[in-house]
């Protein structure tokens, strides 16, 4: 099967976004005020629990000017 191939993409995006807000010495609370949803989200989006939407994503590259693409990077 094709998915065997590929990385767990939102794996790599959930570790990339905890190391952002820890980057910004940001609480997940203040994080969660930051890119307009709840902390609980937020935790469950670091610990691989939800699969963050387009959306979401985009939102929080815009508001920290970075490429979408570099949440799909391994650090």
């Amino acid at each position: 099967m094709l998915r065997e191939n590929y990385p767990n993409y939102y794996k790599i995006i959930s570790g990339n976004l905890k190391e952002l807000r820890l980057n910004q010495k940001l609480s997940q609370e203040k994080f969660a005020e930051i890119v307009g949803c709840s902390r609980v989200y937020i935790s469950r989006l670091e610990n691989n629990k939800e699969q963050i939407s387009l959306q979401m994503l985009l939102n929080i590259s815009k508001i920290y000017n970075l490429k979408p693409e570099t949440f799909f990077k391994l650090q």
